[in-house]
């Protein structure tokens, strides 16, 4: 392939820098026999320079600065996710990449896998501690990482000096190469000079007799260290990672899903908001509550060790089409009244209140969008909802007794399929109306058909038979793709019922949800407001400052507010039936 029609894309190579001496040495290599090995390549869509380099990006380098014409390739469309895992799995296949360049895969792998790292460490073929290493390592500033490509420091002194701030890893590096510290003298003087006691997030009672608590130490900042520091790191990090533990299991209490910054690569979550720049609307902010990828992010930073922050998204590309959506929704609605107002005064005029109104209408005002969806709903709320879902299921069967002849025959003919002749089964299959493949919850729809036939005459124990299908177990969490699940959003569709007429606040319910959660359901209710009126200004706010377990009890307890009418977008039957967009 001529080399003046390809480019390097910097976003696909997990290469970020350059031992000098072993890339001359491949240079020259390169210069005696040429390149041997075909890169990959894939199309760009740009006339002016057709491919990009997927990987192989150092024999191309290469061969540009030789002035070669051109350089054996294979090309292959490919998405950037697909282009991005195949330039990692070859590189980390040839067994050469830096530990940096790993750091730079374990992030663009996290990323793409919405920071599932089960899957991260699938794709990689690394176990947890390895991607752990490296997302730590991927936090190390430019100095720290040119120092170590170069060899001016070794792995050992990177990974101590990534959990830093970038102002102490620059500070720091630059005195171990002065200095040539090796690893374990780095590793001692930071122990020396770590650990302020006044400082610490554990309790410090019985710091103050300890005998490893010193006050004499200088720095590598070549500044005095002041009083009362810790000696022993291993006591020190044994107390902090107790306390680090425990916030960790509080804030799993509270949210959905939870991480420490260490695992989690720089920029790869979000905050969610219902409004502003990562705003998503009110109504799907209150979707994404109880979703499985919503979640906090607990703090281990010096001195801001077990800080919780909650509220985060950790599925970025899901957040970003719903951001999209709510930006391109906040434009049409400043948009039309603008417009409005341009042609009745003959000129383009300023955003007025009018104006300022539509939007605040168009983000908050239920159903000015699609109905909200969370990426994929909490299991936990999930059971709630096909809880609900059966027991409607149970009235719109017994409501209507030709949708338990329709389960009856339904059930019979999966039941004795396998057995019949083919001529046989195809007849019933077109006297019928049934399709000729039909696996688990596809049988819904059949029924549901089959029930729109009349019926001369019924039975009423099958129909005290057929009701029983939609208690059926769903033992793997199945929900809308089991039977009973997706027998009960047929049967209550069909039967034209809305949840919103059957669902009660319980304890089960709001136990289910994350603490945004239930705010999130007080707020869109108007729950908030009424316990106002009734409590005094700004109670609400003062209710949920406090833990879970004490404002679900505190909501079940006010009685002065009725539910009726209100329905969680999760209890929605579009959460599930595919009616609602993504």
């Amino acid at each position: 392939m001529p080399l003046d029609q390809i480019r390097r894309n910097p976003k696909i190579d997990p290469r970020k820098g350059r031992n000098k001496a072993l890339y001359a040495q491949m240079k020259q290599s390169v210069r005696n026999q040429g390149v041997l090995q075909a890169i990959l390549l894939r199309p760009t869509g740009d006339a002016n320079v057709p491919y990009e380099v997927v990987f192989g990006n150092t024999r191309y380098d290469i061969s540009v600065e030789l002035e070669l014409a051109d350089i054996p390739a294979i090309v292959r469309e490919m998405t950037d996710a697909e282009a991005r895992r195949a330039a990692t799995t070859e590189n980390l296949q040839r067994a050469d990449l830096t530990p940096l360049e790993e750091a730079y895969a374990a992030v663009t792998t996290l990323e793409d896998e919405n920071n599932n790292h089960d899957e991260a460490c699938l794709i990689l073929g690394w176990n947890r501690q390895k991607l752990d290493s490296r997302i730590l390592l991927s936090k190390c500033c430019d100095e720290v990482a040119e120092a170590l490509v170069q060899g001016e420091i070794k792995l050992g002194h990177a990974e101590l000096l990534a959990p830093m701030v970038p102002e102490d890893q620059r500070t720091i590096c630059s005195r171990i190469i002065e200095r040539k510290m090796n690893v374990a003298a780095t590793r001692e003087r930071l122990i020396q000079l770590s650990g302020v006691i006044a400082n610490a997030p554990f309790d410090t009672t019985e710091c103050q007799t300890c005998e490893h608590n010193s006050s004499r130490y200088g720095d590598l900042f070549s500044a005095s260290v002041g009083d009362a520091k810790c000696q022993n790191r291993t006591c020190w990090d044994k107390k902090t990672s107790s306390l680090i533990e425990v916030k960790l299991i509080e804030a799993k209490q509270e949210y959905g899903v939870v991480h420490t910054d260490l695992t989690l690569p720089d920029g790869g979550y979000v905050l969610l908001e219902d409004k502003g720049q990562n705003g998503v609307g009110v109504q799907q902010f209150s979707a994404c509550t109880g979703c499985e990828n919503y979640g906090a992010v607990v703090s281990t930073k010096p001195g801001q060790e077990g800080r919780i922050v909650g509220g985060h998204c950790f599925n970025k590309s899901c957040h970003a089409e719903h951001n999209k959506a709510y930006k391109a929704l906040i434009q049409a609605a400043t948009a039309a009244p603008a417009a409005s107002q341009g042609q009745a005064a003959g000129q383009s005029q300023a955003p007025t209140a009018a104006t300022n109104g539509a939007v605040k209408d168009a983000a908050s005002k239920p159903g000015s969008t699609a109905p909200a969806k969370p990426q994929e709903v909490k299991k936990a709320i999930k059971r709630e909802a096909f809880s609900l879902f059966s027991q409607m299921g149970v009235k719109a069967i017994h409501g209507n007794m030709s949708y338990a002849l329709a389960i009856s025959i339904v059930s019979m003919y999966l039941e004795m399929r396998s057995d019949l002749p083919n001529e046989l089964l195809a007849r019933m299959q077109k006297v019928i109306g049934l399709p000729s493949t039909m696996y688990g919850h596809e049988r819904a729809n059949a029924e549901a058909a089959l029930a729109m036939k009349p019926v001369e005459e019924l039975q009423s124990y099958l129909s005290q038979l057929a009701a029983c299908t939609v208690f059926r177990r769903d033992i793997s969490d199945q929900f809308q793709k089991s039977i009973p699940g997706a027998q009960s959003l047929a049967f209550i569709q069909a039967a034209g019922m809305d949840p919103v007429d059957h669902f009660k606040m319980t304890e089960s319910y709001l136990k289910a949800l994350t603490k945004a959660g239930v705010i999130a359901d007080c707020k869109a209710s108007g729950f908030d407001v009424k316990y106002d009126e009734v409590k005094g200004e700004k109670e609400f706010a003062k209710l949920t400052a406090g833990k879970s377990d004490e404002l679900i009890k505190a909501v079940l307890a006010f009685t002065e507010f009725s539910w009726k009418g209100y329905l969680p977008e999760a209890m929605k039957i579009s959460a599930y039936d595919g009616s609602a967009t993504a």
